[in-house]
């Protein structure tokens, strides 16, 4: 992606038409600062600012949106009157490396900083909707959702994911190979990379979800979405065990251009337990900058999987920052 302040490329390199026409209005209502900061910065500090455009299709009906994210200067101390730190949150993941006689078992431990962000939601004109606030995951866990789909299409490596009856905070998947050639070592760094990859989108999509402001665009996006029955939904009200589940499909991972650009087109499907809620295709890169806040995904195109005619695009527009308020 450019520096700060510079179109994003999309899956075909453009910025899709339906944001065009809005994006100008939006980086002046916004006061995007253009040409910084340099995207190769990874250390985490406040005015950064990344620019979605988010659109809804339902068959002959499209609705268009904007959501910015911007870096916050968090308060110099806690609620305990302590120095300032940041959330963290931990989370675990384990599998079993086939290739090793006998198959041996093996976990690795994740821990999230969570840092504040202000959520701005737009309409299609750039006009300010609503406002909010949370804390999103900054620093990847490993080397990020690109590095994954690298060393996936390095290994040739595909996983078949156990059931798994712990909390939805530990993922278990089995690691294995049609390529006997390929060494133990290097199916562990794929899966400690999938590990990081995975519990970081996770806690994006948690963490999002807490934003009041974006829960009329979430609703949009459930034009993608195979929802759960409604039974299964009272259930999850009464005992809280409703639980999504984000599953790449590493099989499937393809180039999303040449060779240099370093970005990949990622499968996943959106799971509740058994159920399928929607497929999608993200596209991912090296992130820098503010694009860390969404860990180098570019776009996501979630498509219902019995109508696709229904689609839901959530695209990065540009990446910069904004003038501090007074």
């Amino acid at each position: 992606m450019p520096a700060g302040g510079a179109p994003a490329p999309a899956m075909d390199g453009a910025i899709d038409p339906a944001f065009a026409s809005g994006l100008a209005v939006l980086k002046r209502a916004t006061g995007t600062i253009e040409g910084g900061p340099d995207r190769t910065q990874t250390d985490w500090r406040p005015n950064l600012q990344l620019l979605i455009g988010v659109k809804a299709v339902e068959g002959a009906k499209q609705t268009v949106g904007f959501v910015e994210l911007t870096t916050l200067r968090p308060p110099p101390t806690n609620a305990a009157g302590q120095p300032w730190n940041p959330v963290l949150q931990t989370n675990s993941f384990t599998w079993s490396n086939t290739n090793e006689t006998p198959a041996v078992s093996h976990e690795a431990g994740y821990i999230s900083r969570l840092y504040p962000v202000r959520v701005r939601v737009f309409d299609e004109t750039g006009r300010k909707l609503k406002e909010g606030q949370t804390t999103l995951p900054w620093g990847l866990l490993t080397n990020g959702l690109a590095d994954m789909c690298r060393l996936s299409l390095e290994f040739s490596v595909h996983k078949n994911r156990f059931a798994n009856d712990g909390p939805a905070s530990a993922r278990s998947y089995k690691v294995k190979t049609d390529e006997n050639t390929v060494h133990p070592e290097d199916l562990d760094e794929l899966a400690e990379s999938l590990g990081g990859g995975f519990i970081w989108l996770m806690t994006l999509l948690q963490q999002i979800q807490t934003v009041p402001a974006v829960h009329d665009l979430w609703k949009k996006a459930h034009c993608a979405f195979r929802l759960p029955e409604l039974k299964t939904m009272a259930v999850s009200v009464v005992t809280g065990d409703f639980a999504l589940s984000v599953e790449p499909r590493l099989d499937e991972v393809s180039p999303a251009g040449p060779t240099a650009s370093e970005q990949y087109r990622l499968p996943v499907d959106l799971n509740s337990g058994s159920r399928n809620l929607t497929r999608a295709e993200l596209v991912v890169g090296p992130a820098g900058g503010a694009e860390i806040l969404l860990g180098g995904i570019r776009s996501v195109r979630a498509t219902h999987p019995l109508k696709p005619q229904q689609q839901f695009l959530v695209q990065v527009l540009s990446s910069g920052a904004v003038r501090e308020a007074p």
